[in-house]
């Protein structure tokens, strides 16, 4: 499915709100017959003025409250990457405040036509409208830090990528700075994913996709780069980690995993295969997934650094893949493993 907050769109801020309301309202004209009466004339324009202004305002606010998903409803992935990226309850208490604030408006609405219904000259009816006007800006101006923090959320909430339930994902995860995001982005359509030479350059999920060709169709198979996850306890890691968790926890079909032999990424190649151990034995769905291993970075790594990780994990040499993933160098063999596992019998 699409990512569902792909229309949360941009929040006004209050004065935004006020300014586009009330230009509307002042641009309004009531429909008066030529030959009214003055008095007549200006109740008709000062109410149509105050309802145009508030019925902006509500549609608008309306709008803003629908552009977000019910979190509850969506499906646990997006439910619960929703729930890591910015506190749902708090997220819950600005719509209902927003909320809130569309009976008062309603109220203004009904008191201040009611009073200009009974002035007596066309003055006490711009001061109605003008009280009115100040009245509405007080209760906007109230919701401005729930208005700026709707959209300071947004854009996190926008970056989650879109997953299809009914194609395979394979999502390659390991420690910061071990090359996921390079393979990725060799192997993948998504070319924009951003490399460079220190961790934790990848903050969120991004996507690629990759098309394997069969007899009389096309199978696309989605690719998730997540950030780096350190070994520690999951009360302790951070968001972006977390991320990379639920990835594996909840759409995995097939996991990449990258080490790196080398000291290049910063961490040592013992917490890489306590991560490695923790990820099999508890996202790997009682051993349905398959983990594919990749050691990465054979241009830096020297015979015995590549000999002691497959030591350590009791590998034998046709139980992981070597590769250069700025290269290119072998990820070639890891879509062909792509398409023997995913073409099946042609």
């Amino acid at each position: 499915m699409k990512n569902p907050f792909n229309e949360f769109y941009h929040v006004p801020n209050s004065k935004e709100l006020l300014d586009i309301a009330f230009k509307r309202g002042m641009k309004s004209s009531a429909q008066v017959s030529k030959n009214a009466p003055i008095l007549i004339k200006a109740k008709k324009k000062e109410s149509k003025r105050i309802k145009v202004s508030i019925e902006e305002l509500i549609d608008r606010i309306l709008k803003i409250i629908k552009t977000v998903p019910i979190i509850d409803d969506l499906p646990d992935f997006y439910k619960e990457l929703a729930s890591v990226l910015v506190d749902v309850d708090e997220l819950k208490l600005t719509l209902g405040k927003l909320n809130g604030i569309l009976p008062i408006l309603r109220k203004i609405e009904r008191v201040h036509i009611q009073q200009l219904n009974r002035i007596e000259t066309p003055k006490d009816g711009d001061r109605l409208r003008r009280a009115a006007f100040g009245r509405i800006s007080s209760i906007i101006n109230k919701q401005n830090k729930n208005l700026e923090y709707l959209n300071k959320i947004r854009g996190s909430l926008r970056q989650i990528p879109s997953i299809d339930y009914a194609m395979p994902c394979v999502v390659v995860a390991g420690y910061p700075n071990v090359g996921k995001s390079s393979i990725v982005k060799n192997i993948s359509t998504n070319k924009k994913i951003e490399v460079k030479e220190y961790p934790f350059t990848t903050k969120q999920l991004k996507m690629g996709h990759l098309d394997l060709d069969r007899k009389f169709e096309k199978i696309k198979i989605q690719c998730l780069d997540t950030p780096g996850i350190l070994d520690r306890p999951m009360s302790q890691r951070n968001s972006i980690e977390l991320q990379a968790i639920l990835a594996l926890r909840l759409i995995s079909d097939l996991i990449f995993f990258v080490f790196d032999p080398t000291p290049a990424c910063g961490y040592g190649v013992e917490s890489q295969i306590d991560l490695f151990n923790e990820i099999k034995d508890n996202f790997s769905r009682d051993g349905e997934i398959e983990i594919v291993i990749i050691f990465n970075k054979v241009d830096l790594a020297k015979d015995s650094e590549i000999e002691f990780l497959k030591e350590s994990l009791h590998l034998s040499k046709q139980d992981f893949y070597l590769t250069n993933a700025l290269s290119g160098e072998n990820l070639d063999k890891l879509v062909d493993t792509l398409k023997e596992r995913y073409r099946g019998n042609e």
